[in-house]
């Protein structure tokens, strides 16, 4: 986790800038962001103290913290600032810096999140995390990971991102990698491009862009030859599928393929007690899921492919923001 960013000396000394313990959660993605106020770390489901804000999540940083001033002040108390700032981002990053690589999906490199947030909030201790890790932080302590030890997070929608929990904290490993199989190689690196620069990724078959991509390669031309409108999403692969299009039976295959590969690595290399599966094609698609599972348990040792659990997310959509509110509570905690 990152080194929060200390609040300024007014606020630690009870001057002008002194604070409540309200802490910020955000979770920023590709296309919206939702703000939340919390006091303490979800343990039961995520009980924010306001009603969550969502706006459409700006390109241009600084149209971004300009929208989150002003959403921070419907989700915090009235007349609150907060007292510490978690976020969840999509990567990659550099969290102990505070900093977003390149997020490809928001077009942000080289940014200092934490800096610039913190810096738009008197100083407020904040600290970043890859949405998947904060994904997987938040399901651990307050949804489906309660009591697994360790604990895999998978989220599968836009792309594909995996957390590791274990003893309550996010598994990083020596370069911030750790658990992020969706861009290991399925096979080998001869097949479909990737946004991370390189191919035949596990994402580029699985996710929704990849399914996206695949699905325009599938189908070229707008119309399928009975009229009807050709697939240019993973929802309308999925729905073809169902009603027995061998093509989109084919692609919906390779995807759990692909995807078993995945499940399998995080299965082999940790272990885990329990694995769970959100993001939006997650979350809307459990038969897939549970496809791709029994799959991957049957891809590693015996012992490890029989004893793992596997649970639907019990936060929904909100499992990267509690996740974000714990981070918060914790900067809170070290910031004093």
């Amino acid at each position: 986790m990152a080194a929060p960013r200390r609040a300024g000396a007014d606020a630690a000394n009870g001057g002008p800038g002194a604070r409540g313990r309200s802490v910020l959660a955000l979770d920023i993605g590709g296309t919206k962001t939702i703000v939340a106020a919390v006091d303490d770390t979800p343990t039961d489901g995520l009980q924010p103290l306001r009603r969550p804000v969502t706006f459409a999540t700006p390109r241009d940083p600084g149209a971004f913290l300009a929208a989150l001033e002003r959403a921070a002040e419907r989700a915090l108390p009235m007349g609150a600032r907060p007292a510490a700032i978690g976020i969840g981002v999509p990567g990659p990053l550099d969290s102990k810096a505070g900093i977003v690589e390149y997020s490809t999906n928001l077009g942000w490199r080289h940014l200092p999140l934490a800096a610039l947030v913190s810096d738009r909030f008197e100083g407020a201790p904040t600290v970043i995390e890859d949405d998947a890790n904060s994904g997987a932080l938040g399901e651990a302590l307050a949804g489906a990971g309660r009591g697994a030890d360790p604990f895999a997070y998978l989220a599968l929608g836009t792309g594909l991102g995996s957390g590791v929990i274990v003893a309550g904290q996010v598994v990083s490993g020596a370069n911030g990698a750790a658990g992020e199989v969706g861009h290991m190689a399925v096979h080998d690196r001869n097949g479909p491009p990737c946004n991370c620069g390189r191919r035949n990724c596990v994402e580029s078959w699985c996710s929704g862009i990849g399914l996206a991509r695949r699905a325009r390669e599938t189908w070229p031309a707008a119309r399928l030859p009975d009229g009807s409108a050709a697939p240019r999403d993973a929802a309308a692969v999925f729905a073809l599928a169902r009603m027995g299009d061998a093509q989109a039976l084919a692609l919906v295959a390779r995807a759990r393929h692909a995807f078993a590969i995945g499940i399998a690595a995080l299965l082999a290399s940790l272990d885990p007690a329990l694995v769970s599966v959100g993001g939006t094609v997650g979350l809307a698609e459990p038969a897939f899921v549970r496809g791709a599972f029994r799959e991957a348990s049957h891809l590693v040792h015996w012992a490890g492919g029989r004893h793992v659990r596997l649970r639907r997310p019990q936060l929904g959509g909100r499992s990267v923001l509690a996740g974000a509110a714990v981070l918060g509570v914790r900067a809170r905690q070290v910031g004093g």
